[in-house]
């Protein structure tokens, strides 16, 4: 059974108060409907853009916006990882919606989906060779990390027992397993690629599980980004088997992300101020802001996508949607049978 090791220190008492304080203030704002849209699509492409730009990806943040819009094909593989990694994103909210809980299947099946068109091989399976992290000089391999296991059956019953003490209920505080959880799948390194990427994404996902609206409010990736070969190192300094210094150091970028969402938050605000006016300042219910974030994803929808991700009936779906129309979020298109919504065009602007 998995056992974490690591200390409450003063630096990670006051990291978690003010981080919680710094959420419930983000949970406090009241948004209108266009800020609440910018600022969702805003961090799905940074913490694309920064997640892969950890892993060495070259495009710049303009790039990323241009291709995960659908304005410029993924031809590179540079390009197609920024592409999937949006992809993964924006299934991670669907899956959250259903309540899917972290198993081995999801894990193989998010890396399949983050890893197509650029690996030939080995997409969505654990390795069942051994594999080191690390880089050649002139002289010598220097090895950073050399993972515990290397083969697939070893692997996989680590994960499980890491997925059995993650779902567990205990006492432990969410923002805490999360860093742990980061770390750990990490040092597995199931995968021969993309478990850097797929660790960023599962911690995200699990703290969506927790009520923190991770992407939608903001990011982990950002504090990373700043200092890659930082972000590496203290990573890596919990394979000794005490994550204290790694938490200090996750929760800090947290706090940091948080108040860069604030900051933003602010600058939309004051760039939409002529907008708020009239009917703009309706705000629209958790339940509508759900069905915003599927047509996010998909673009364009109809009533069953509707019913299918958030588990209501079709009455239920309609209600939902005809109100989003009412209040100029969305536009409906077609005839009665054939109907589907999008984003308004100025809210899509």
């Amino acid at each position: 059974m998995f056992t974490p090791a690591f200390s409450y220190t003063p630096k990670i008492i006051n990291a978690i108060a003010l981080i919680e304080r710094l959420y419930g203030q983000l949970l406090t704002e009241k948004l209108i409907p266009s800020i609440s849209l910018k600022l969702s699509q805003e961090n799905q492409i940074l913490a694309t853009h920064h997640s892969t730009s950890i892993e060495g990806n070259p495009l710049s943040p303009r790039d990323v916006t241009n291709i995960v819009l659908n304005d410029q094909i993924p031809t590179t593989k540079s390009e197609k990882e920024v592409k999937n990694y949006f992809a993964v994103l924006n299934k991670m909210f669907v899956l959250a919606n259903r309540k899917v809980s972290l198993t081995n299947d999801l894990v193989v099946a998010l890396h399949h989906t983050l890893m197509e068109g650029i690996e030939k091989k080995d997409l969505g399976v654990f390795r069942d060779e051994a594999v080191f992290v690390g880089h050649r000089t002139k002289e010598e391999i220097v090895v950073k990390h050399n993972p515990p296991f290397h083969s697939k059956r070893e692997i996989e019953k680590a994960l499980q027992e890491l997925f059995a003490w993650l779902n567990a209920a205990d006492d432990l505080h969410p923002l805490l397993k999360g860093g742990i959880f980061h770390h750990q799948f990490a040092y597995i390194h199931p995968f021969f690629d993309g478990n850097g990427r797929l660790a960023r994404i599962l911690t995200a996902y699990y703290l969506l599980f927790k009520e923190y609206m991770v992407v939608k409010f903001f990011i982990l990736d950002d504090y990373y980004d700043i200092d890659r070969q930082n972000y590496s190192d203290l990573l890596h300094s919990a394979d000794s088997g005490d994550s204290t210094q790694w938490l200090e150091y996750f929760l800090e970028g947290i706090a940091y992300s948080l108040q860069a969402a604030l900051a933003r938050l602010v600058d939309l605000k004051k760039e939409s101020v002529e907008e708020v006016t009239g009917e703009k300042r309706v705000l629209v219910t958790p339940r509508e802001e759900d069905v915003i974030e599927i047509v996010l994803d998909k673009k364009a929808i109809k009533t069953p996508d509707v019913q299918e991700v958030l588990l209501v009936t079709r009455q239920q779906a309609h209600a939902l949607l005809s109100s989003l129309v009412k209040k100029g979020i969305l536009a409906k298109f077609g005839s009665t049978k054939t109907s589907f919504y999008k984003l308004s065009p100025k809210e899509s602007s």
